[in-house]
């Protein structure tokens, strides 16, 4: 499940964005949590595991007219590597549901994995067939 993150209560996204490579400090973490919160089209969201009912990754998102570009996704170390592709496509399924009339796109950073995710949308649409 998406919970989107106020301005008043960032710490668990914080935490989870400390497991990002290119936010070493605290005060890189703060800046990025302030980028998100300076614009309404930016969204700093948390995903909350159905099972254990843990936040288990945070992720950051623009809008820009009718694309939601996938700015920052990061897990927690309590998903291990080998869940984050089922997790991660949980994840973007539900940003596609949260945001119906935009189409997903993403960054250097996370365009890759969103490929995989699509192909593997895919290839479930021609299993169905």
């Amino acid at each position: 499940m998406l919970v989107m993150v106020s301005e008043t209560q960032p710490k668990i996204a914080m935490g989870l964005m400390s497991h990002v490579d290119n936010l070493p400090t605290f005060v890189e973490i703060q800046r990025e949590v302030n980028w998100y919160h300076a614009n309404s089209n930016r969204h700093l969201m948390l995903w909350k595991d159905p099972k254990t009912r843990h936040f288990t990754a945070v992720i950051g998102v623009e809008e820009m007219e009718e694309i939601l570009i996938l700015q920052l996704v990061a897990f927690s170390p309590e998903v291990v590597n080998y869940e984050r592709k089922l997790v991660g496509g949980e994840i973007y399924t539900a940003l596609t549901n949260w945001f119906p009339n935009t189409i997903l796109m993403g960054t250097i950073r996370t365009q890759k994995i969103l490929n995989k995710w699509q192909k593997q949308q895919l290839s479930d649409l021609d299993l169905s067939d």
